[in-house]
């Protein structure tokens, strides 16, 4: 492609990026307008980004699509019936909130990579950092982390798996989460009291599972670089948590990924203005939707593919119909169901295709709803922890260039032990509330 072509082209892709994450804010704001616009956005802005793809990205890229197209013409095949929207509806919220929290590079988060503490202290209190934060800001605070964890490289397969790790297992309580909301609507009965019961004891014995694993069997755990904990570098994911936490009390419709998307640009905007002038500020905010969105190139990519991937692979589930359904649901049948939704993460499928499945499965029997909302977080915290498709090892890989597939297999051992515990609480859970085996 001409250089004059493809300047053009990554320019007009920029605003395109920028309209797509207005769009999915939107959508995540429930205003009234369509989902598919953001949709139509970001396929624009892949089809001219797509020539300056690297050759990986490319092929992987292409794969994800081809297996999708197939499952969904298969599927198509034998219903009679095309359920195409996901292609332009699923990951546009992560990929605004990808392109707003972007805007937070403006304020300087890498700093000088010898500052950042180090040694087995630096670790845990990394583990703990972002367990927390990400409660609240979700997969941005991992953004905003590594991004300071790297100074201005990559960051290394032990700082991810520290970071994705813990991460994910606030999944287990969080209100601020998806898989809350999604294990409550798929559990009928369950409440957040209850998930918070069954989830905050495993989320702090999974943070510790993560972090004994790697200074076990990683000598550069030993001599982590970790997220500084001090005022001067936690005042960003601190002011942004709070933003989110008063941005869910003044709008609680909005999703998380919606207000996260329209705090992180403001105050981004709001420090660069104030920093720099109005006229400098302005100048800067204006390069970085000229040069940094259409450098998401990679993330787009992965994100669009990953979903067609996904709307082919669920609409090939559907055609496959019920199996047959257990008498009763206690500790052994939902320590069965988790190692198989495990098991599907792992091949790709998400874990909310997973949990509709199951809920749809078990629906005949009522199974206990407490005991059913703890399996569908713990496969959210545990099983996108060892799936290459998740959304989290995805985003690492395009942002990054780490791949997603030695991402997850790297959380493997980690995610066997996760297991064994989430049974134990299963145990624990079943136990309290009288379910047999």
């Amino acid at each position: 492609m001409p250089l004059f072509v493809r300047k053009h082209a990554e320019r007009f892709s920029a605003w395109l990026i920028l309209l797509m994450m207005l769009f999915a804010l939107a959508v995540g704001a429930r205003l009234p307008v369509p989902a598919w616009l953001a949709g139509v956005c970001a396929w624009s802005a892949c089809a001219l980004l797509w020539p300056s793809l690297d050759g990986r990205q490319r092929r992987t890229a292409g794969i994800l699509i081809g297996i999708g197209l197939a499952a969904l013409a298969w599927a198509g095949w034998q219903t009679g019936r095309w359920p195409w929207q996901g292609v332009l509806t699923q990951n546009m919220a992560l990929l605004g909130m990808l392109a707003a929290v972007s805007f937070l590079q403006l304020i300087g988060l890498s700093g000088d990579a010898q500052t950042l503490p180090r040694g087995p202290g630096a670790l845990w209190r990394t583990i703990g950092g972002v367990h927390v934060f990400g409660a609240v800001i979700n997969l941005s605070s991992v953004f905003i982390m590594a991004d300071r964890m790297g100074g201005g490289k990559s960051p290394s397969p032990v700082q991810t798996a520290a970071l994705t790790r813990a991460f994910l297992a606030a999944a287990l309580w969080s209100p601020f989460f998806a898989a809350t909301a999604v294990a409550i609507t798929y559990a009928p009965g369950a409440t957040l009291g209850e998930l918070a019961l069954a989830g905050v004891p495993l989320a702090i014995g999974l943070n510790w599972l993560a972090g004994r694993d790697l200074l076990r069997h990683s000598a550069e755990a030993r001599v982590f670089a970790g997220y500084p904990m001090r005022p001067s570098a936690l005042w960003v994911p601190a002011g942004l948590a709070l933003m989110v936490i008063a941005g869910h009390y003044f709008w609680p419709e909005w999703t998380t990924l919606a207000i996260v998307s329209l705090c992180a640009p403001l105050m981004a905007a709001g420090v660069v203005l104030t920093r720099s002038g109005v006229t400098e500020g302005a100048g800067a905010l204006a390069r970085h939707v000229h040069r940094r969105l259409p450098a998401m190139r990679g993330e787009l990519a992965l994100f669009l593919a990953a979903a067609v991937f996904a709307t082919g692979l669920d609409a090939l589930i559907a055609t496959q119909g019920g199996r047959l359904t257990p008498a009763h649901f206690g500790p052994l049948q939902s320590a069965l169901v988790l190692a198989g939704m495990i098991g599907l993460c792992v091949i790709g499928v998400h874990a909310v295709i997973s949990i509709a499945m199951v809920s749809a499965w078990l629906a005949p029997i009522s199974p206990d709803p407490m005991l059913l909302a703890a399996v569908f977080t713990q496969c959210w915290a545990i099983g996108l922890a060892v799936s290459p498709m998740s959304g989290i090892h995805l985003a690492l890989q395009g942002r990054y260039g780490l791949s997603a597939g030695a991402l997850a297999r790297g959380n493997a051992r980690y995610c066997l032990q996760a297991y064994l515990a989430a049974v134990a609480v299963q145990v624990a859970i079943a136990g309290w509330r009288g379910l047999p085996f």
